[in-house]
């Protein structure tokens, strides 16, 4: 296994530690900033293990897959949790995890009728995860909370878009090819 993938996969055991301290913080500052550490080595480890795969040319189809299964997982995780803890609302956790259940049901759709598995990061979906990550890090943060929801409102719009734009190239995808 490659050092990238090995960092992505410390990125994946990151979240239970992660949601268990957020939880478990309450009003105690030093668990608050273990808590804040931890999440933002997650996000370190998610700059980290591309760098490392582009410098050590170890692109592989386990990290292709890897990386960004644990930027959803480290994401669903933190909006589940701010959800609970009514940093957001619930209708924007709906929106965030129903553009990845659409991603992965019309993957899957796709894959079946067309027996294509190529998954194309698009540039809606990384400006989308980008902001998908300064949002929990604006709630998680001591920022001021008129800033946090522009951030959350930004993330949320470019989260339907994203979610679009993929509706959009699966409908491509599965349009019969002219001979």
């Amino acid at each position: 296994m490659t050092l990238a993938n090995r960092i992505t996969l410390s990125r994946i055991l990151l979240i239970p530690v992660f949601g268990i301290l957020f939880l478990e913080q309450g009003n105690d500052p030093l668990k608050n900033k273990i808590m804040l550490a931890v999440f933002s080595l997650a996000i370190l480890t998610d700059v980290l293990d591309g760098l490392i795969a582009r410098i050590r040319k170890e692109k592989t189809p386990l990290g292709t897959f890897l990386d960004p299964l644990a930027d959803k997982l480290l994401l669903t995780a933190s909006f589940v949790l701010l959800t609970y803890r009514g940093d957001i609302p619930l209708w924007v956790f709906v929106i965030v995890f129903s553009r990845d259940l659409i991603i992965v049901l019309g993957w899957t759709i796709v894959y079946i009728l067309t027996s294509s598995s190529n998954i194309t990061p698009r540039a809606s979906g990384k400006i989308t995860t980008f902001l998908q990550m300064s949002a929990v890090i604006a709630l998680l943060f001591p920022v001021p909370t008129p800033f946090a929801n522009w951030i959350v409102r930004i993330m949320v719009l470019a989260t339907v878009v994203s979610a679009i734009d993929y509706i959009l190239l699966g409908s491509r995808n599965l349009e019969p090819i002219p001979r």
